[in-house]
């Protein structure tokens, strides 16, 4: 890592640049998700980068590898004009002490400094300071914490509570008091494998394209999830939906025709269609495998037929 005196700060990303990033796997990896969410569970929002590949059970020169390959790319959309961010504060230079004091000389040197020239790639995705011992802290940029809030909070709070339970278990012995009935670490290991299956599924439904809820097309990063549809198969993707449309994808009250319209269950009253905002025909916003969605329709066909 590159070092500077100093804090470094470079805050110009928005919060809606920062959801957008997040929405982007091909920037925000599952790793940089991780190393995001080690960071926002800190006190201020602060870690050294070692201490978070340990926590992580990887090598700090991988870690470190990462966050700067990530930061190159937000540099380089930032520079082509593909994020969101506040305006730039404009800094004039110094005169040189030679250079006569006068107003032609001012213009000339108010222009901004050149920020690419002065920052190392991992400054694009945190702010750092280097504390009283030498060591040096990550910390997360405030529009970054925010967002990354915000996808916390709107995610499954069992799914994370289970995870912390998991993460500060120490039992994993085998004891006869255990409750599982495997020992604990095959339970422990079961469950583990289960969460982490489903936060790739998560992160890898995403894609690169522009996420976005299958049928009203909202693409705010922290309200999105990943639902399965048809037969389950490995390194499947799944459908983004919003929370409410995820439900009722979940329940067979909706689905998609051959052409990608979207079907309305009769189950659903007029008054139900109105306020889930559901209008029969309307095109998908995105695409889906065919094959999947026709066995996710004959249950949807199927569960349709009970009211007749």
């Amino acid at each position: 890592m590159a070092r500077r005196k100093g804090l470094k700060k470079w805050d110009r990303i928005t919060e809606e640049g920062w959801l957008m990033l997040m929405g982007d796997t091909s920037v925000m990896s599952r790793l940089m998700m991780d190393i995001f969410d080690r960071l926002y569970d800190s006190t201020d929002h602060m870690d050294n980068g070692k201490s978070i590949a340990a926590a992580l059970h990887m090598e700090y020169r991988a870690l470190n590898s990462a966050v700067g390959w990530a930061g190159g790319k937000i540099r380089d959309m930032a520079e082509k004009g593909l994020l969101p961010l506040y305006p730039e504060e404009k800094k004039a230079r110094r005169p040189k002490k030679s250079a006569p004091l006068v107003q032609e000389n001012l213009e000339k040197e108010e222009e901004p400094l050149q920020e690419s020239l002065a920052m190392a790639p991992w400054e694009y995705v945190f702010d750092g300071v280097e504390g009283e011992n030498g060591t040096y802290f990550w910390i997360l940029k405030p529009a970054a914490a925010a967002a990354f809030g915000e996808m916390k909070e709107a995610g499954d709070r069992r799914i994370r509570a289970i995870s912390k339970i998991l993460e500060d278990d120490k039992t994993a012995e085998g004891r006869e008091e255990n409750l599982f009935s495997n020992s604990s670490d095959t339970s422990v290991r079961a469950i583990r494998r289960l969460l982490e299956k489903d936060r790739d599924f998560q992160r890898k439904s995403f894609g690169r394209d522009h996420p976005c809820c299958l049928v009203c097309g909202a693409d705010r990063m922290s309200l999105l999830r990943a639902f399965p549809y048809g037969e389950k198969e490995e390194g499947e993707k799944g459908l983004l939906f919003c929370p409410t449309h995820g439900a009722l994808f979940a329940a067979h009250l909706i689905s998609f025709s051959m052409k990608g319209e979207l079907l309305v269950s009769e189950r659903l009253t007029e008054k139900e269609r109105e306020l889930f905002h559901l209008t029969a025909g309307e095109k998908a916003h995105g695409h889906f495998v065919r094959r999947r969605m026709a066995e996710h329709r004959r249950i949807f066909n199927q569960e349709g037929r009970k009211l007749k």
